[in-house]
């Protein structure tokens, strides 16, 4: 299952599956996140029965973890826990994310 999200006049963001819910059992989604514009914060939420792992190949992210703020450049990773409430958003352009 392949997702990708653009207009084709402009780079756009852009998602792509690599393990869906549905071909996993429901045991992971999987997905390459291409962040091309800067987005505003978003609000905290919770995933009350899975994990989020967060690792940033190029450029930078923020993200907010229990309240607390981080800023990620390319190479680190973040795993939040289930239960945590987060946010992540994208703070310059060209980012790359891979999301499991």
């Amino acid at each position: 299952m392949t997702t990708t999200v653009s207009d084709g006049s402009t780079l756009q963001n852009c998602v792509i599956v690599l393990t869906s819910a549905e071909d996993s059992e429901g045991e992971v989604f999987r997905f390459e996140y291409f962040a091309h514009q800067v987005t505003p914060p978003l609000r905290d939420h919770v995933h009350t029965e899975q994990e989020e792992r967060l690792e940033v190949l190029e450029g930078t992210l923020r993200c907010r973890v229990a309240g607390v703020e981080h800023l990620l450049r390319g190479g680190q990773e973040m795993i939040i826990p289930p239960g945590t409430t987060h946010a992540v958003w994208n703070v310059a352009q060209c980012l790359g994310l891979s999301g499991r």
